[in-house]
């Protein structure tokens, strides 16, 4: 028996093949677009999400080499908040917004001063910011009203593909707990906070627990058998946590892609009073997540591959080589420091614990002496800086991390790791199976079929210790003055109103 995990992250998608010790017998990827109407806007074609799909199953069970028919399950997971308005046959009616999308500040202000802050975090677990599906919904009905009408449903990622499968409007509780739209402490939509704001929740999918069997397939469109079932699955990060072992109290996990994401284990709700860190539904029933959102890591990185990593990106094709590799063993070469360089990585604003969505990227302490390789070192401490901002958070409301487990494609890098130890100053370790997402969902799939009646006790046998990390003292010292002088660079910045001032003047010169 064999189950299936479909992986729709913020750049492409995936499908994996399992077996049920956790070992990946097959995989695909497929890379699509995301366009952007101005800097700050992100959309992506929701039919495009459905086409590489199509393509990444087929591949993969191709390459599997298994009879399709011992695929007995399968669970969606993906890149959450995104939301596309589609018509009572599915179809979308515009582009998705995704979560990177910063266009709803004006909605964002308008719900502060609507429902408030307070009303808002006690109820979702969230704060007000345009990463949320709620602001997103909201600007469908004040500046396309006329979509807004014609819109059956409002779905996520994997509630579109869900439907696609199944034909059937559903979500689960973990992505459902990111539209700010759902209590956590009642487990359902909150009738009161889409009431302030005039949302029709009958424009939002059925909620479900993660792991629950939703039915057999209806489709034709795919390679799978028919009769393979179709399992509600779970939000990427909270899937990476059940697969990486997060599922008792003390546990908590970094899944470093597009974003960095801190999860740590809950048995209750529990709540920041300065709102800086948020809580979810985790993927494991009856439990929740802290959380902390770092919107763009390794996006920033990516950028710096794409627009200053020419030479890095010529080497990897003539070598066969990925261009992140080249970089981080230049990066390397950099001593601790960056040569005196310092990146604050908010390239879409800043998420946890700032919630600014005017922060931008800064660059400081440029010289005509540093070299590409300080630029790449200078992005690997400047994300482990935003990580400690978050787990001093931690800290403060209880959870001692004794360590942290590393998942996601920026864990493959030993460096970034090292780094990530020595600044935070605590263990960090890497799983065998660096896909912890996928592992989460393909958990959940086989406890929806009966498999696994007890997912937990799954994830604890199946996560396995690949590395560890050791904070050194003297790095740690010396990141320490670091540390605190970032902080230092962006509380001026902001309590200066600088990152404001210069969203307006560049808003007017757009206006002109």
């Amino acid at each position: 028996m064999f189950v299936a995990a479909l992986d729709l992250g913020t750049t492409g998608c995936r499908t994996y093949i399992f077996d049920l010790v956790g070992t990946i017998i097959a995989s695909d990827y497929q890379e699509w677009q995301s366009f952007y109407p101005s800097p700050s806007f992100v959309e992506q074609d929701a039919n495009i999400w459905w086409d590489s799909l199509k393509k990444t199953i087929e591949r993969a069970i191709k390459k599997s080499g298994i009879d399709k028919t011992d695929i007995v399950s399968l669970s969606v997971t993906n890149q959450r908040e995104t939301i596309v308005p589609v018509d009572k046959e599915g179809n979308p009616l515009h582009n998705a917004l995704v979560w990177q999308d910063r266009r709803t500040i004006d909605q964002v202000e308008y719900i502060k001063n609507k429902v408030g802050l307070d009303k808002v975090y006690k109820t979702t677990g969230l704060t007000i910011d345009p990463y949320f599906s709620a602001t997103k919904i909201l600007w469908f009905k004040d500046k396309k009203p006329e979509i807004y009408q014609k819109t059956h449903k409002f779905l996520l990622v994997s509630d579109f593909i869900v439907f696609k499968l199944t034909g059937k409007f559903c979500t689960d509780f973990s992505n459902a707990s990111r539209t700010m739209l759902f209590d956590i402490n009642k487990l359902e939509y909150s009738d009161e906070i889409a009431s302030e704001l005039e949302i029709d929740l009958d424009k939002m999918p059925e909620t479900l627990e993660s792991g629950i069997d939703i039915g057999e397939m209806v489709t034709d469109e795919t390679l799978f058998d028919k009769k393979t079932l179709v399992v509600t699955g779970a939000g990427d990060q909270q899937s990476a946590a059940l697969g990486v072992g997060v599922v008792t109290p003390g546990e908590i996990k970094c899944t470093t892609g597009t974003g960095s994401f801190i999860l740590a284990f809950l048995t209750k709700p529990n709540f920041d009073p300065q709102k800086r860190v948020l809580c979810s539904c985790h993927a494991v029933p009856g439990t929740w997540v802290q959380e902390a959102s770092i919107f763009t890591s390794g996006a920033t990185l990516r950028w710096f591959r794409d627009q200053v990593g020419l030479a890095e990106s010529e080497i990897a094709e003539e070598k066969g080589q990925d261009p992140y590799d080249i970089m981080i063993a230049q990066a390397e070469e950099s001593p601790i420091g960056a040569n005196g360089l310092l990146l604050i990585p908010h390239l879409v604003g800043a998420g946890a614990p700032h919630w600014n969505p005017h922060a931008r990227g800064v660059l400081f302490g440029l010289a005509l002496g540093h070299q590409r390789k300080d630029l790449y070192r200078a992005v690997l401490e400047g994300v482990a800086f935003e990580l400690r901002k978050n787990i001093e958070v931690f800290k403060e409301i209880g959870i001692e991390p004794k360590e942290l487990k590393l998942t996601g494609g920026g864990s493959r890098s030993d460096l970034w790791n090292q780094i990530y130890a020595d600044v935070l100053g605590i263990t960090c370790v890497r799983n065998i199976i660096e896909e912890a997402t996928s592992l989460g969902a393909a958990i959940l799939a086989a406890s929806g079929a009966g498999i696994f009646p007890d997912m937990a006790k799954a994830a604890e046998n199946l996560c396995k210790i690949d590395k560890k990390w050791f904070s050194n003292v003297d790095r740690h010292k010396y990141y320490e003055e670091l540390y605190k002088y970032s902080c230092e660079l962006y509380n001026f910045i902001e309590n200066n109103n600088l990152y404001k001032k210069l969203n307006d003047i560049s808003n007017n010169i757009d206006a002109k």
